[in-house]
């Protein structure tokens, strides 16, 4: 399975906002289980998958919902989204995170 390029980039770019710092976040704990929960909810699409089929669509999703603190110009929050997204994935699913996250 080969995730297009575009949303990689499109997901490295987020995570590159996310980066920017800012006095604190309301929702940086939020973003964080809601990273979390988007993570599981990849890994469990990525082990029912039939052949040929592309996880693109979850992954988009995930990235409208971190958009969503970055359109209320909340980078703490988005860069927490991220971070627990792409460690959730790492930790629990070494294959899918090799392929997402080269």
């Amino acid at each position: 399975m080969q995730l297009n390029k575009k949303i990689y980039i499109g997901f490295m770019f987020l995570l590159a906002l996310g980066a920017c710092t800012e006095a604190g976040s309301e929702y940086e704990e939020e973003a964080r289980e809601r990273g979390i929960f988007w993570a599981k909810i990849l890994i469990e699409k990525s082990k029912n998958l039939k052949q040929g089929e592309m996880l693109e669509t979850t992954v988009l999703d995930a990235k409208v919902v971190q958009s969503e603190y970055l359109l209320i110009g909340d980078t703490l929050a988005a860069k927490a989204f991220g971070e627990s997204y792409k460690a959730y994935i790492e930790a629990n699913d070494s294959v899918l995170a090799k392929e997402m996250f080269l």
